[in-house]
Parts: C-alpha cells; sequence; structure tokens
C-alpha cells in the first residue's frame, strides 16, 4: 500500500453548516476512495489530522492531484484506511504502532550493544589466557 492520502485513514470531507456554521467531517467510504473526483462540491477534501485542506487553500488543480500527496511524505500522519474505525480510535491506534517501533528499534541497539560487549568480553579473555601461558 503507498503512503499516499487516498489509502490514507486520515482523509476526510468536511461539509458546513449554512445557518450555524458547524463542521460537519466524514470519513470517506472505499467508493469515494477509488472515485474523488465523484464526490459532492458542497464537501471540501481534507486531512483530518490538519495537514491540509482543500477548503482553506483551493488548489486549482483536480481533487485526484491534491490527495496524491506526493509532496506530504514523510512529514504527515499517514496511517491506512481500515473501514469502521472512528478517526480518534484511528490516531491512538497509529500512536501505538509508532510506539512499537520504537521500541523495537531501541531493542535491536541494545542486542548490538549486548553482542558487543559478549565479543569484548570473549576476547579480554582470550588474551588473558593466551599471555597466562607464556
Amino acid at each position: 500500500m503507498k503512503q499516499i492520502c487516498q489509502d490514507c485513514h486520515f482523509l476526510s470531507k468536511e461539509a458546513r453548516e449554512e445557518n450555524t456554521g458547524r463542521a460537519l467531517c466524514f470519513s470517506l467510504s472505499q467508493s469515494d476512495r477509488s472515485d474523488v473526483e465523484g464526490v459532492a462540491d458542497h464537501y471540501s477534501l481534507k486531512c483530518w489530522m490538519g495537514v491540509w485542506d482543500e477548503g482553506v487553500a483551493p488548489h486549482p488543480v483536480s481533487r485526484t492531484v491534491t490527495i496524491a500527496g506526493t509532496h506530504r511524505k514523510g512529514w504527515c500522519f499517514f496511517f491506512p484506511h481500515r473501514s469502521n474505525m472512528r478517526f480518534p480510535a484511528a490516531r491512538e491506534m497509529q500512536k501505538r504502532q509508532e510506539e512499537h517501533e520504537q521500541m523495537k528499534r531501541s531493542n535491536l541497539y541494545t542486542r548490538y550493544g549486548l553482542y558487543i560487549a559478549a565479543i569484548a568480553l570473549f576476547f579480554g579473555a582470550f588474551v588473558r589466557l593466551v599471555l597466562n601461558c607464556q
């Protein structure tokens, strides 16, 4: 799965009530994701995490190009789309996933350190053994 907005769980559509101005934010269905040009014009596409919003700064290009998001790669909150998962739950799952990745990385560095220490101990013992035999 590519890390683009179209495959991201936080891709959403927003409409504003005319009388109150209250924003109503909805997740995109799978059919909306496959054909973003078919999303009604009264919705503006946006990142629920606030990275970008079509309604704030509309682009003169098509919606397909807008959500391709190639210029956002590396500094957005990409999380793979999971149907029927609410936005706050996805945010929490993303945090857990990041913590898990950090723990794996930390454990890897710890293992490397232990391997280096074990090799140093073995080498030290070998040197002492050789020096004591002479």
